[in-house]
């Protein structure tokens, strides 16, 4: 990535955070592009230094349950597909291995694994490899990693190592929901790890009202940080791409194909994983690559804000460790956003019961919520909201 491209993006992210910060020259010089023109549908990029080249927008499998939807994407040009061992009790990995009889030599696969004990990690991977019916992972990542000394875990190198000489995985990678900076800085520091999944969308930073060009803190704000880890080699893949997927009346391009296009503007962004669960999503997400943001997808993505309104937390950390009863407010709210916005009801209740004592019954007896949030949400009632909803 050179300057110019970080420039470039930093100018382009000012513009989309507030156009209040636009003179009226600029204004009319961003209404003359008018809308999401299009580039190459089948635009790619390197995932930074491993040499493989994926299209732009790739396919996050969590929540699909249909391998015909997954064969669909595949079959239309998508050559990235990500999946975990944990997603619906394992059952997702097999469903994409059914989709990818055939074609697996199309894809670059990724899955995951938890930290663990060397033979524990190494059966789980061997476990993924038999549920995909592949011999080989491309890339396996280390699941919702959020500090630096787990980035440098002993454990976890010991078994990709192994597992990578054993010829079962090739890539070591990490994918992180908090403490995102702090990861993507680890892995730039170490590394050992050749990509990084991270959470990230147009309200990543502060929120697409809020300016970036005169935001304190530029250079550790996420989207800084990616385009510089970036640079450095090491290959970024975005997911939450879509803010929750909230729907949205009116014309023009729709919300998700701009949002797609707002994070694809970061250069550091090789490819993304939107989830996709109908046929239409595929064609819709598909739509979005080469797509290039200007004045009409930006006021696509303020309309979008607006509907989302204080119900979606862009998991920029900042809350982290905050709260005095020990509330994870992250995964509380990542836990709604599966409820609300993507409509995954067991998924959202697997996921806040996941979060056990660090859940959000604590709210119910508190007396005011003192944890900070960029973005000004609720956080004391939304969590409160949660709990009601999914406890």
């Amino acid at each position: 990535m050179h300057a110019e491209s970080r420039r470039r993006f930093l100018r382009m992210a000012a513009i989309a955070a507030g156009g209040v910060v636009l003179n009226p020259v600029a204004r009319r010089a961003e209404a003359i592009a008018a809308a999401l023109t299009r580039g190459d549908s089948t635009e790619t990029r390197t995932l930074g230094n491993t040499g493989i080249k994926v299209m732009t927008v790739g396919m996050g499998a969590m929540i699909t349950r249909d391998a015909d939807i997954v064969r669909y994407a595949v079959d239309h040009g998508i050559d990235y597909v990500d999946t975990a061992d944990c997603y619906m009790g394992g059952e997702n990995e097999r469903i994409v291995g059914r989709a990818l009889r055939g074609v697996r030599d199309k894809v670059v696969l990724a899955s995951k694994v938890h930290i663990m004990d060397v033979p524990g990690m190494i059966r789980s991977v061997e476990n993924s490899l038999r549920s995909l019916n592949v011999e080989m992972i491309d890339i396996m990542q280390l699941h919702g990693i959020s500090s630096e000394g787990e980035v440098t875990d002993g454990r976890a190198r010991e078994a990709l190592q192994m597992l990578m000489a054993q010829g079962k995985i090739r890539i070591p990678g990490v994918t992180t929901h908090s403490g995102q900076v702090t990861v993507l800085r680890a892995v730039q520091k170490h590394g050992f790890f050749k990509t990084v999944l991270v959470a990230y969308n147009f309200r990543s930073d502060a929120g697409i009202k809020t300016s970036i060009k005169t935001s304190p803190g530029l250079d550790e704000r996420l989207s800084a940080t990616i385009v510089d880890v970036a640079a450095s080699g090491i290959g970024i893949i975005a997911m939450k791409t879509q803010a929750g997927g909230y729907p949205v009346e009116g014309g023009g391009p729709s919300p998700h194909q701009a949002a797609l296009a707002w994070v694809l503007a970061n250069p550091g962004v090789a490819t993304t994983i939107p989830s996709m669960v109908s046929y239409a999503q595929v064609d819709e997400n598909l739509k979005a690559s080469g797509m290039r943001l200007s004045w009409h997808g930006i006021k696509t993505l303020a309309r979008y804000e607006e509907v989302i309104g204080d119900r979606h937390c862009g998991l920029c950390g900042e809350c982290k460790e905050r709260c005095p009863n020990g509330v994870d407010v992250a995964g509380v709210l990542r836990s709604l956003t599966y409820f609300e916005g993507y409509g995954q009801e067991t998924l959202a209740r697997d996921s806040y019961r996941g979060l056990g004592d660090a859940g959000a019954a604590a709210c119910a007896s508190c007396s005011g919520c003192v944890v900070p949030c960029r973005l000004g949400l609720a956080v004391g009632r939304l969590s409160r909201r949660a709990h009601s909803l999914l406890a």
